[in-house]
């Protein structure tokens, strides 16, 4: 079990992160250690094709632990930050005491807990053997691998993220910080100002006011990771809701549900792809495979119903469901 207990002033700290650099990173696992049975094989199956002749040894090597990986290579995000190049340069700059002690320190743990095996060992010391040149090399390979794997689905993904950012900005405006952090994750519970998550191992965290960031993280799913070293601030990553519908590209055949009778079959795939997160009119055209055009007019009568509610986040408009769009669901029996 981790136990972070959280003081008046960490509350009035807490933060939402995402973070480009965090989907690369655990994206890489999933690629590498959790390939079957997840909702991300699609994008698995995508990406494979795209990775023959590319060169990923020195991030193989960083990452060749399944349970764990240095924590340099997963910084708490700074809010500041705008893209992926700029959370790789803050890693380049990682100093190579920094990449030396904490592969070590990974190394000991891996051999006393589950026992190193010989190849894992010998990857990692080639961090060990030449820190700075590694870490070089390592930025290098991130950047290739980022351009072919998640570029190419990073606006679906960073609309999804946004959407769950601004869920959670409602459920901490409406509820608190405990309806907050009570709804990240069934592996994670908030009761009396503590946060517990369900871990083989305990260690007690101490924020000292630096409060705990949140980065909600696509490719988590289905775990929740913590970043607890004394080094770092606080962070936990965890699954946004919905994250299997980033992989389908086309809406599902009808299947004459009541919730399609009474409204069409179409308009109510509308309402319940609103269901995970909000939504933008883009991110919904792509996942039902339907003309932006459809899908605005069929948003446009939602809203005339007050099925549904717009929200605008910069440029961008979410839609939401309103409380009677989330009754209308729960009445027909499609909020499983």
């Amino acid at each position: 079990m981790i136990t972070i207990p959280l003081s008046t002033e960490d509350l009035t700290r807490v933060r939402l992160a995402p973070s480009p650099l965090w989907e690369t990173i655990t994206s890489f696992g999933v690629l590498v250690h959790r390939s079957r049975n997840t909702v991300h094989s699609p994008w698995v199956s995508r990406v494979r094709r795209t990775l023959p002749g590319t060169d990923l040894d020195p991030l193989l090597a960083a990452m060749c632990v399944w349970r764990a990986c240095p924590d340099f290579l997963t910084p708490p995000p700074d809010a500041s930050v705008a893209g992926f190049d700029e959370e790789l340069e803050r890693l380049r700059a990682t100093p190579a005491e920094v990449v030396f002690e904490e592969v070590e320190l990974l190394v000991r743990e891996e051999k006393v807990a589950f026992g190193l095996q010989p190849g894992q060992e010998r990857m990692l010391g080639i961090y060990l053997n030449d820190p700075e040149g590694s870490l070089r090399r390592l930025v290098d390979t991130l950047n290739r691998y980022h351009e072919l794997a998640i570029s190419p689905y990073w606006p679906r993904m960073r609309e999804h993220l946004e959407g769950d950012t601004i869920r959670r900005g409602q459920a901490l405006a409406l509820g608190g910080v405990e309806a907050l952090l009570s709804g990240l994750s069934p592996k994670v519970c908030y009761v009396g100002g503590t946060i517990e998550l369900e871990k083989p191992h305990d260690v007690v965290v101490d924020p000292a006011g630096r409060g705990i960031t949140l980065v909600p993280c696509v490719f988590v799913w289905p775990k929740v990771d913590v970043l607890v070293e004394p080094g770092y601030q606080p962070t936990l990553a965890y699954p946004p809701r919905g994250a299997a519908n980033l992989w389908i590209s086309s809406s599902p055949a009808s299947n004459g549900t009541a919730l399609g009778a009474a409204l069409g079959e179409r308009r109510a795939s509308v309402l319940k792809c609103l269901l995970p997160a909000p939504t933008t009119t883009t991110e919904l055209s792509q996942q039902l495979g339907l003309a932006p055009a459809a899908v605005s007019a069929h948003l446009s009568r939602l809203k005339a119903a007050s099925l549904v509610e717009p929200h605008r986040s910069g440029r961008k408009v979410y839609y939401r469901l309103s409380f009677a769009g989330e009754s209308l669901l729960e009445v027909f029996g499609e909020t499983g």
